[in-house]
């Protein structure tokens, strides 16, 4: 005689799954920490050094690690405008050396962000610095100017070594905003309800075939009642908004 096989499933969205079931999944999701973009930050980085160290936009290249390992930080290499360094940061204090730019005795030919450290594995701050290359013309006293070549290279070091903290500081911010516990259950969430996502009560994501042409009944909530003869307590627990499928 033919037999009929009936298989009742509770299904779940993520918004209805309890914390420590919602916690365990977004702990071993590891693929959701991965995908965050972190572009924003680095584009601000970008702008920031253009505007104030004449750094080519585009070809600046950035490096950046946001875990809390050793040797995590910002770096980044590239060349910046000497117009724009002159401008921005020639004040005063190398009155010598801007008096001899202006005078044509000496010419700044590059002003570059380098690599620093004979073996270099990190990314932090550190690892990189500026470096000026020059040229003159004539057999002039080095005295003075030259040594403000070598605070300028220093200074203009300092400089973006503070950019370089801020932007990995700000970077840590927004990773950890962006890949916080409420973040991933927000979002998830949305996934679940736009996606017709189904859990069981212990977070498993149901075969979408399994419940292709099943039946759905809405889950409620009766409210207790006792029994007047033998005081026992009848109840049915099927929570508000959860579905079976049948």
């Amino acid at each position: 005689m033919p037999k009929t096989y009936k298989t009742e499933i509770i299904g779940y969205t993520f918004s209805e799954l309890s914390e420590e079931v919602k916690q365990e999944i977004y702990e071993n999701d590891d693929y959701f920490s991965e995908s965050v973009d972190l572009s924003p930050i680095e584009d601000d980085f970008r702008t920031t050094l253009m505007k104030h160290f004449g750094a080519d936009r585009d070809s600046l290249e950035v490096y950046y690690d946001v875990s809390y390992t050793q040797g995590s930080g910002a770096c980044c290499v590239g060349e910046l405008d000497v117009a724009t360094v002159i401008k921005n940061r020639l004040g005063s204090y190398f009155a010598g050396l801007l008096n001899m730019i202006e005078s044509g005795k000496v010419t700044i030919d590059t002003i570059k962000i380098e690599r620093c450290g004979r073996w270099n594995y990190y990314n932090h701050e550190k690892t990189c610095r500026v470096e000026i290359k020059y040229s003159t013309s004539l057999h002039i006293d080095q005295s003075t100017w030259y040594k403000e070549i070598t605070e300028l290279e220093e200074m203009l070091t300092n400089a973006i070594r503070e950019e370089l903290c801020d932007f990995h500081s700000k970077l840590q911010d927004y990773y950890e905003e962006t890949t916080s516990f409420e973040t991933y259950c927000e979002s998830m969430s949305t996934v679940s309800d736009d996606n017709d996502i189904v859990y069981t009560k212990n977070g498993n994501i149901v075969d979408p075939a399994f419940i292709e042409n099943s039946f759905i009944i809405d889950g409620y909530q009766l409210s207790l009642d006792f029994d007047e003869d033998s005081d026992e307590l009848y109840s049915r627990d099927m929570s508000k908004d959860r579905q079976t499928y049948i």
